[in-house]
């Protein structure tokens, strides 16, 4: 097996174990044994655990952050279905991120969350509000509501609701929570057209998307 074989088995190994499970409870003694193989291999192309959790952490972002842009920058797809598929990528995303690997990585690794959640603010500010912009020229989003306050009330109830703490004491999972929140936002500040196309849109069964 060649260095990028056995860097690829690792990070893939790692990717799998700790978005399920978390991180802080895993030693690399015990990665290792899961691997089958001397923690001196792992430390061959990683140095350390927390190592292993910025490489898979900045790889979903950056994951994220193109599949996001791909989807609205597609002229082929029409914009309802953007968000459609926008929406459904996104949750299914955070499905592979269960609440304790957030909670792992906000507790034990503060730098690595502020750029998580800094990454969030970026894209809403940025990625989103060229969205909501396209929206507004379709008609699909209304005229009369300000797009930079609507951002900034997005982005707020994103950070509020999609946050480990919080969810710890909801019912829900985190991409549920997600999609509450999207729904209340899209839905307020779509057009009676628009909104009308989203519901019948989201009954719709998605189709086979680009991946990542």
């Amino acid at each position: 097996m060649s260095d990028l074989e056995l860097r690829t088995r690792i990070f893939e190994a790692a990717r799998e174990s700790f978005f399920e499970n978390g991180f802080s409870k895993m030693t690399m003694e015990e990665f290792a044994h899961s691997m089958g193989m001397s923690k001196k291999t792992i430390y061959k192309f990683f140095p350390s655990k927390d190592e292993i959790v910025k490489a898979i952490t900045h790889d979903k972002l950056e994951n994220i952050h193109h599949q996001c842009e791909c989807f609205r920058s597609d002229d082929s797809m029409e914009f309802i279905d953007k968000i459609k598929s926008t929406i459904g990528y996104l949750t299914t995303e955070m499905q592979k991120m269960k609440p304790q690997f957030y909670l792992d990585i906000q507790r034990t690794m503060p730098d690595l969350w502020k750029e998580v959640d800094n990454f969030r603010n970026e894209k809403v500010m940025n990625d989103f509000a060229l969205m909501v912009k396209q929206g507004v020229d379709k008609g699909i989003f209304r005229t009369d509501v300000n797009v930079q306050v609507f951002v900034l009330m997005y982005a707020a109830a994103m950070r509020s609701i999609i946050n480990p703490e919080v969810l710890s004491h909801l019912p829900i999972n985190i991409s549920q929570a997600y999609q509450s929140a999207v729904t209340v936002f899209f839905e307020g500040m779509m057009t009676e057209e628009g909104r009308s196309k989203y519901r019948t849109k989201l009954h719709e069964p998605m189709k086979e998307e680009g991946t990542v």
